[in-house]
């Protein structure tokens, strides 16, 4: 391979990054309530802060990114936000999301929230799990302690589930319904089916609902699929089955290629079995989609009524081996601001334990839809001042590329490699990550994905590891782990 660049590690045992949020201490997954207040953006995350060695304890922790000034996009830390222990949320505070209250809304409420949190509470009972759609009213978001958290009095505010589905119905996404303006529409993430449900016992979906005052909702219907009209997505089914659907998220973009408004629907599916397709024009080479089992897509289309009429069939948001549970807020007409988990559901066993802390979230990023397709751009300084963090650049062109990471201790931690020819990006990691012993030490976990020419920009930041490749965006999430003593820097 031409243009090959070697990155060497230091002699530092330091997984934590500087410019992604991970938890002070205990257990990081889903983003949660994500909004803009002044120049920074808070974020809320599941978190378990005595894991692994305390029973699960799921809240909502709190952060803050600034977006400009000194310090930019370095994560500070808030109080935690909520905790379990109300009869509906005993078991857990679970996904939700946060809708900045317009003016005419906030003397509804007789407080002076600014912001409305919406989350699932868990509870567990001896006749199986309750699932409960709640708010939490927050004042002052922009105080010193990070605001005051109040359950709404009329909590539960979607006490049950309709029938037809399990209790997996969770992680509510709340926006501005444009088919009716001054209301406002919640998508669930849903399984069909009886029973507790669980893997292989039902079929993912996604449930509606919409309010004229975010308080009072009604249930619309489970969503249906017009594919009729739709042309593929870059997965290989135009809309994906599995036994569940986790974390939707729905907001409008115009596109900025056509002029056109479209709906945008992210799902999780869960359960998808791993698909190598063999490209026709260079049958040596197999692209690999739904390489975990956890997966995160999106639709393009309009919503009308219940039915999505879909113009660009599902693809996968992130290509990389840690990227699930993304959270999306609307920016602009055209431009919406995304954090993920980099994580994926039960596996937890990362070096970083040996820190107290596992997991983080992605830098966030600016989607834009163009053609149909989610480009995505990393909103970081030009130049990260973090020791452990640094950009790589590079361009993918008319030649083969390969790039390494290599740690302090002379390993190959991660690898690059363009195929100029079959325009296929791969990104292989050493045997998943250093606490899995697979019995081969030259043991690799690949992705291969399709990637047009354009840039390459590779940012490292202790342990967190995102690809930007390619014309259109593609994007890649890992976590990558040095050698016990070492860190990254360039070489």
């Amino acid at each position: 391979m031409a243009g090959a660049a070697i990155l060497v590690g230091m002699a530092k045992n330091h997984y934590r990054p500087a410019y992604h949020v991970s938890p002070p201490q205990g257990r990081l997954n889903d983003p949660n309530g994500m909004f803009v207040s002044g120049s920074s953006l808070h974020v809320h995350y599941q978190h378990d802060p005595g894991f692994p060695g305390a029973p699960k304890r799921t809240g909502w922790a709190h952060a803050v990114i600034p977006l400009d000034g000194e310090g930019a996009y370095i994560p500070r830390h808030l109080p935690a936000a909520m905790e379990p222990g109300r009869p509906y949320d005993a078991h857990g505070c679970y996904s939700g999301c946060a809708v900045v209250l317009p003016e005419s809304a906030r003397s509804d409420y007789g407080t002076q929230a600014t912001v409305a949190l919406f989350y699932t509470g868990n509870l567990k009972t001896e006749h199986g799990r309750v699932a409960t759609q709640n708010l939490t009213l927050l004042e002052e978001p922009d105080g010193p302690l990070g605001g005051v958290y109040r359950r709404a009095e009329e909590n539960p505010i979607i006490a049950h589930r309709p029938e037809g589905f399990t209790p997996h119905y969770r992680d509510p996404h709340v926006g501005p319904d444009p088919e009716h303006p001054g209301s406002w529409r919640m998508v669930l993430g849903a399984q069909r089916g009886e029973g507790e449900g669980g893997a292989d016992n039902g079929e993912g979906a996604v449930a509606l609902y919409r309010s004229e005052n975010l308080r009072d909702w009604s249930f619309a219907g489970a969503l249906g699929f017009d594919t009729s009209r739709a042309e593929p997505g870059d997965a290989p089914d135009m809309v994906p089955q599995s036994y569940m659907w986790e974390c939707p998220n729905l907001f409008r973009l115009t596109d900025q290629h056509t002029g056109e408004e479209r709906d945008v629907l992210v799902i999780c599916p869960q359960g998808l079995d791993e698909v190598e397709e063999v490209l026709p024009e260079n049958p040596d080479v197999m692209v690999t989609h739904y390489a975990s089992t956890d997966q995160c897509g999106y639709l393009v289309g309009r919503l009308e009524g219940t039915t999505f009429h879909v113009t660009r069939g599902f693809s996968e948001l992130d290509y990389g081996h840690e990227f699930y549970a993304p959270h999306i807020i609307p920016e602009t007409e055209h431009t919406a601001l995304m954090l993920a988990w980099m994580g994926q559901p039960a596996q937890d066993d990362k070096p970083s334990l040996s820190e107290g802390w596992v997991h983080m979230l992605t830098c966030l990023r600016k989607l834009t839809l163009v053609d149909g397709r989610l480009h995505q751009e990393p909103l970081l300084p030009e130049r990260l001042e973090a020791p452990d963090a640094f950009r790589l650049s590079r361009t993918l062109g008319e030649s083969d590329l390969e790039e390494r990471l290599i740690d302090a201790a002379g390993t190959t931690q991660v690898r690059l490699a363009y195929d100029a020819a079959a325009r296929v990006l791969s990104v292989a990691r050493r045997g998943g990550h250093l606490a899995v012993d697979r019995g081969d030490g030259n043991a690799w976990d690949t992705r291969t994905f399709r990637v047009s020419p354009g840039p390459l920009e590779v940012i490292v930041d202790g342990a967190a590891v995102e690809i930007f490749a390619g014309a259109t965006g593609i994007t890649a999430s890992l976590q990558a782990f040095s050698s016990p003593g070492a860190g990254w820097r360039r070489g």
